[in-house]
Formats: C-alpha cells, sequence, structure tokens
C-alpha cells in the first residue's frame, strides 16, 4: 500500500502526491497528523491548528462524496508511521517538500532516514516553486517564470483512488488521543479553512473585488475586501500558487484589465521569492541576514513589548492593528510593516521576539514568508532600503475618517478623526468632551515617536555603515537576490565607496 501524506497542502485539486499515488493503483492511505511537537511551538497557536482542521473536514466532505476517507490523527507522525508499518506493508510514501522551521525540517529529514531504514520509497514533491539545495539564485527566476507557474495544473481523478479500509486495531490506535476541543470549535472573525472556502474566496475577487486592490491595498479597512485574502490558503496549501497565478494571468487577458492583475501577480511571484530565501538558508528563522546586525543589542521582553504585543503603545493605528489581529488574524502589508518598524525603531525591540509573536497571531503564518518578511522591515539584510511606516502619518494617509481605528478601539469612538492622529494633543477639556481621558480611557504614548526613532535610527546606521555589514553583502546578494538585482546592488556600493 501507499501513504500520502498530507501537511501544508490541504486541498484536493493540483495535488502532485495525490495524483502520483493514485496512478500507481495500490490501495492509498491519506493521512495528516495533529504533531504534539508542533502544537507546543512557540511559533503555533490554536488558530493555525484550528484553520488546519476546518480543512481537514472540508477535504472529508469532499471525499465522502466519492466514497474516500482522510485519516486525521492526533501524534507524531513517526510513531503514527510506525504502528501503520506493523499492519501493512508500505511500498512508498508521498509527500510534498514543506519550508518551514527547522522544528519541520529536522521531522521531515528524520521520516525520511526512517523511510531508508525500512526500505520504503520517500517520495516528496516541491511546492510554490522552490528549489530544494539551492544555495544561489542563478536560473531560479526561469525555473519559477517558465517551470512551476508555467506547468499545467495537475489532474486529481478521486474516482480512481483505491481507499485503504484499514483494521479495527489500527484505526484503535489512530483514535487513541482524541484531537483537541478548541481546533473544532469554530470562532467568529477569522476566515473559515478549506479548499471550496479558497476558490469561492478566489472567484470573488478575480469577478469582482480585485477592480479595487491597488487602490485600496494599503488601507486597512478597504483592504480587508479589495485584497484577495487568499494569504491563510496559500499558507496552508487549500490552492496552489501555480493555480492562482495561472487563473489570474487568464482573467487579466478575458478583461483586459492588467494594472490591478499585474500588481496582484507581483505579490504571487514575491511569495515565492520570499519562500526560496528561508528555503536556502534556514538559519533565518533564528539569526539576521546580515551577521553584523547581531550586535544591535535590541531589547528583549520588558514594558515596551508587553505594551505593543498587547495593543496599549498610545498610538491608535498600533493598538487597533494589534486589536484586529488579535480578533481576526489578518491585516495587510503596510500595516504588518508598520507593526516592525514601530517596535524596531521607535521601541528598539529585538526582531526574534517580534517575530514570534506575530507568528501565533497571523492566520496565515508562513515561516518562508515570514522570516526574510520580519528581518526586512527590521533592517537586517543590510541592502533593502529602509522603510519606517510613522503610525500618525498612517492614519491620516489611510483612515483618515478613523474608520478601521474606531471599529478596534472603542473608547475612542467619540474622538473626532482630526484627533486620532495624536490623541494625547486633546486639551483636558476635548478630552472630556469626548469621553477620553488620556491616560485613563486610552494610554499615553509609551515614548516620543520621534525622538525615539531618530535616536534609534542613528545607532541602527552606525552598524549598518560598518566595515562589516559591507563585507558581507556580496555574499548575501549571491544567496539571496535573483543576479540582474545582485549586479544592481554592486554597483550602487561601488558608487557610494
Amino acid at each position: 500500500m501507499n501513504i500520502v501524506w498530507f501537511k501544508k497542502d490541504l486541498r484536493l485539486r493540483d495535488h502532485d502526491p495525490l495524483a502520483e499515488a493514485i496512478a500507481l493503483g495500490k490501495p492509498v492511505l491519506l493521512l495528516y497528523c495533529f504533531e504534539p511537537s508542533l502544537i507546543a511551538a512557540e511559533d503555533t497557536s490554536t488558530r493555525h491548528f484550528r484553520f488546519a482542521y476546518e480543512c481537514l473536514v472540508d477535504m472529508r466532505t469532499a471525499l465522502a462524496k466519492e466514497g474516500q476517507e482522510i485519516h486525521i490523527v492526533c501524534g507524531e507522525v513517526l510513531d503514527i508511521l510506525s504502528s501503520i508499518n506493523e499492519f501493512y506493508s508500505i511500498a512508498n510514501l508521498f509527500s510534498y517538500e514543506e519550508v518551514g522551521t527547522k522544528l519541520t525540517f529536522d521531522r521531515d529529514r528524520n521520516v525520511k532516514k526512517w523511510c531508508l531504514e525500512k526500505e520504503i520509497a520517500f517520495k516528496s514533491f516541491a511546492q510554490n516553486g522552490t528549489v530544494r539545495g539551492k544555495k544561489n539564485r542563478a536560473d531560479w527566476q526561469a525555473q519559477l517564470e517558465a517551470g512551476y507557474f508555467s506547468y499545467p495544473v495537475t489532474k486529481v481523478d478521486l474516482s480512481k483512488l483505491v481507499n485503504l479500509k484499514i483494521g479495527a486495531e489500527l484505526k484503535s490506535i489512530f483514535d487513541k488521543e482524541p484531537i483537541p476541543t478548541e481546533f473544532q470549535e469554530s470562532k467568529t472573525g477569522f476566515q473559515k479553512g478549506g479548499e471550496s472556502y479558497a476558490w469561492k474566496y478566489y472567484k470573488s475577487f478575480l469577478q469582482k473585488r480585485v477592480w479595487n486592490y491597488s487602490r485600496h491595498i494599503s488601507k486597512p479597512e478597504l483592504s480587508r475586501k479589495s485584497c484577495s485574502r487568499l494569504s491563510p490558503y496559500l499558507a496552508f496549501g487549500c490552492i496552489s500558487a501555480k493555480a492562482v497565478m495561472q487563473y489570474a494571468f487568464a482573467q487579466s487577458k478575458k478583461t483586459g484589465e492588467e494594472w490591478n492583475f499585474s500588481n496582484f501577480k507581483s505579490r504571487i511571484w514575491w511569495r515565492s521569492h520570499y519562500i526560496q530565501k528561508l528555503e536556502t538558508d534556514w538559519q533565518i528563522e533564528s539569526q539576521p541576514i546580515n551577521r553584523a546586525f547581531n550586535e544591535l543589542d535590541r531589547a528583549v521582553g520588558g514594558k515596551l513589548f508587553e505594551a505593543w504585543a498587547n495593543g496599549k503603545t498610545g498610538y491608535p493605528m498600533v493598538d487597533a492593528c494589534m486589536k484586529c489581529l488579535e480578533e481576526t488574524g489578518w491585516i495587510n502589508f503596510r500595516m504588518r510593516g508598520m507593526l516592525v518598524t514601530f517596535a524596531s525603531y521607535a521601541l528598539w525591540l529585538d526582531w526574534r521576539q517580534l517575530a514570534t509573536h506575530l507568528a501565533k497571531l497571523f492566520l496565515d503564518y508562513d515561516p518562508g514568508i515570514h522570516y526574510p518578511q520580519i528581518q526586512m522591515q527590521a533592517g537586517l539584510s543590510g541592502y533593502h532600503t529602509l522603510r519606517i511606516f510613522n503610525p500618525m502619518a498612517q492614519v491620516e494617509k489611510h483612515d483618515s475618517e478613523g474608520v478601521f481605528i474606531k471599529r478596534w478601539l472603542p473608547e475612542l469612538i467619540d474622538v473626532p478623526p482630526s484627533h486620532l492622529i495624536e490623541p494625547w494633543k486633546m486639551t483636558q477639556m476635548e478630552q472630556t468632551f469626548y469621553n477620553c481621558k488620556i491616560g485613563e480611557d486610552y494610554p499615553s504614548p509609551i515614548v516620543d515617536y520621534g525622538l525615539a526613532t531618530s535616536e534609534n535610527k542613528d545607532r541602527y546606521w552606525a552598524t549598518r555603515q560598518s566595515l562589516e555589514a559591507k563585507k558581507n553583502l556580496p555574499s548575501i546578494w549571491e544567496k539571496y537576490c535573483v543576479p540582474s538585482d545582485a549586479e544592481k546592488y554592486k554597483l550602487q556600493l561601488k558608487l557610494k565607496d
């Protein structure tokens, strides 16, 4: 018999491992494991496993229509595979590669080792356009664009799936540890997991919502509808990046609409680009891309971190975004950048704790995007343009009527939009009139933003302009940048020197 092991690929369409297992014609066991080691990891939270469970229920419903089933088990995957191996002769284990944390990479490596010892063929497939083992970007762009994004969507014929009917003894092992109740309880405010939901979101985006994509992408409230909202579905593999790119291309040709679709497709391209960075260097999870920045000595923990993490900084846009994340798991890219740059430069907080806290909040947490992006926003590559998102400017430019802020900070509901930029500047009379006492109903600013940011930027640039930081750049460009960008950065550095 064969096993298809599902991880971050919770779909039944465009699924290479599943298609190949079906093609062999042997009985197939479809398996997903809620692994205690991942549940206990510092970067995961209940919202992630609840979403995964919803995806699995969606898959189970689709499979049941074909008289098929997927086994959802609580336990470490090696323990579960060992149990299966006691009852059946496993010929092949099929799965997708996962570009995740060191924890999942080591797990996959141990599974591969176990398969080798048991003389089981472990067949893993790349997804998202990543290339395993590649140490630089030579030819990578061509492989992504002319290769992965252009390959036909894989057809999966579930009617030909020979589903393995397991015996009572193995079933009792599968059922020994119940799925945690909190994973099975839906929560309002969050997107619901599942392949069927992924396609509903995508179809509504292609047919209508895309028309405001570029205009609203930076707006914290309007972007909630005008963005595709596919990110959690891509993160959990409910829909493939290849299918997303091809359908976007087809729809843009059909409608003649280039601007919005072009901007959207560029985000899908960049997604693969960043996932490849973590694939190339797993240490991005714990070490700055440019090791010279280890000397920044940013703060860990403390009152400033707690205020930031709990949405009590006294800066409305920062706090509203944190409250929104807590209740829905999603904010747009610009607001994510603002949270990280505010914490990095106004509060001088270490990037690792920011990454861990936000990973637990982001419903669409994907390590391959998460860690390289956090590092870029915190300025740890040493070559990206430093973009610090001023939280007051974000209010003025992207929430001038205060719709988003008032939705998530009801204590500011009576405060006029003009005062939401800097509410601490309201007079005592205004605070009384607008039912908002600064320092009581809403916090006073925890730092002087302008002063703190200016001082901390000087500290940052002292390191970025150091000989060590510059010395590290050529090897960084070769490893992480496509050749054309690497040459551009080299020329810029040469001109500056």
